[in-house]
């Protein structure tokens, strides 16, 4: 699962970095400690009416609510979409099938339990470049205006990470942006295959060190945790 991660690019840094067409960002400055039900950056394809798509960066709320909802808070998390169930799950299928986005972040973190000790640890691509999570949209037309929400697939944990936690998100390539991204194809169980796979390569390279617990937001909520000094005589 993904429940907190850290996103240190701002609104322009984003734009440039996508190449997008167009924003509907405010004014989004790097956070570090991104929870769910904030709201979040995200990138989608629009069809122009020339048939050509255009990139567009904006805000979600990070969990999904699917149209048919009758409130915007489910009673069950849609923080993370499961790759192995989302194309046929009733809360997802739609967003598999027609609405897929990418989600920026610096890195995520996950906790590794060992008996009755968590201990967070940040993960992040070893040079330094943002990861961009697969995730998926939807629109929630309730009272008031309407509001679109977000949610990032998940896949089994890469063997270098599967010691932290068993889970971890869908790390796209930027090779495969353009194909999860494509508003003229319908998604399905075999497209969400194909990114888990394209991960792979992803998690290939990247690193992790355990942080200190999260509190508040700021980078130093990234930095390597302090080693406990060893006191003399011990």
């Amino acid at each position: 699962m993904c429940g907190r991660y850290a996103l240190g690019l701002g609104s322009a840094e984003l734009e440039e970095f996508f190449d997008t067409a167009s924003s509907r960002l405010e004014d989004w400055l790097p956070r570090w400690n991104i929870a769910p039900t904030t709201s979040v950056p995200i990138v989608i394809e629009k069809a122009t009416s020339s048939g050509v798509a255009e990139r567009v960066v904006g805000p979600a709320r990070w969990s999904l609510t699917p149209p048919w909802s009758d409130t915007l808070d489910t009673p069950y998390p849609t923080f993370n979409a499961r790759s192995e169930t989302a194309a046929t799950k009733p809360s997802f299928r739609q967003a598999v099938a027609h609405n897929r986005a990418l989600i920026p972040a610096s890195g995520y973190f996950e906790w590794h339990t060992s008996g009755r000790v968590k201990t967070p640890h940040y993960i992040f691509a070893s040079d330094g470049a943002p990861l961009v999570f697969a995730g998926l949209y939807s629109i929630w037309k309730g009272e008031g205006s309407p509001v679109v929400t977000c949610t990032i697939l998940t896949r089994e944990a890469p063997a270098n990470l599967e010691w932290i936690h068993p889970r971890a998100p869908v790390a796209l390539s930027p090779q495969f942006w353009g194909e999860w991204l494509d508003p003229r194809s319908v998604g399905d169980a075999e497209l969400v295959a194909r990114a888990v796979s394209d991960s792979d390569a992803v998690y290939a390279t990247v690193s992790e060190h355990a942080v200190l617990p999260l509190r508040g937001d700021g980078p130093e909520l990234v930095a390597p945790r302090p080693e406990t000094p060893t006191l003399l005589g011990d």
